[in-house]
C-alpha cells in the first residue's frame, strides 16, 4: 500500500480484534502462556483507543506522567515513507493543534526496533511549549517562495 499524499481524517476502530501473532510473539517474546500474554496485552491495552484512515493506524494512550503516547503505523504493517505534514495531522486531530510532541531517539540501552512504527510523545497542554524549536509560525505553499526551495501543495 502506498500511502497517499491526500489526507483522510482518523475515526475510532472498534474492531477490538487482534491477531494470533501478536499473542503468539508475545509469548514467544516472553516465554509466557498464551493466557499471561493476553493478560498483558490486555494490560497494554487499557487505556487506548485506536484510530484509522485509508493508510495509517494510531493507537493513542495517556500516560501516567500526563504525557499522550502516539504509536503510528502503516496499516498493511509496511515502511511509512514519512510525510511529516500527516504525522503533524495525527498530532492535531488526536491531541490538539496547539498542543507540541516530540518524537525521541533514545540511548542505545533504550532502543525498541521491532516493527515499522513511530512513537510520538506528547504534552496534552495547549500553554506548553518545549525550550527548543522555531519561535514563530512560518508557513509557504505558494510555489517559488524561496530561490531552490518548494513545498508541496496541500
Amino acid at each position: 500500500m502506498k500511502p497517499r499524499y491526500k489526507w483522510e481524517p482518523l475515526r475510532q476502530s472498534f474492531t477490538g480484534t487482534r491477531p494470533d501473532e501478536i499473542v503468539t510473539s508475545t509469548m514467544a517474546f516472553y516465554g509466557i502462556t498464551r493466557e499471561e500474554a493476553v493478560a498483558k496485552l490486555d494490560e497494554h491495552e487499557r487505556g487506548c483507543t485506536v484510530w484509522v484512515n485509508h493508510t495509517y493506524q494510531v493507537q493513542r494512550k495517556q500516560l501516567e506522567n500526563g504525557l499522550v503516547h502516539l504509536n503510528i503505523r502503516r496499516r498493511d504493517g509496511g515502511p511509512i515513507m514519512r510525510d511529516w505534514r500527516h504525522f503533524q495531522q495525527i498530532k492535531n486531530e488526536l491531541v490538539g493543534p496547539e498542543c507540541e510532541a516530540v518524537e525521541l531517539y533514545p540511548a542505545e540501552s533504550r532502543l525498541v526496533d521491532t516493527a515499522n512504527k513511530y512513537h510520538l510523545y506528547c504534552v496534552n497542554d495547549p500553554t506548553f511549549r518545549f525550550p527548543f524549536g522555531m519561535e514563530t509560525r512560518d508557513v509557504g505553499y505558494e510555489t517559488g517562495v524561496a530561490p531552490g526551495l518548494r513545498q508541496r501543495p496541500l
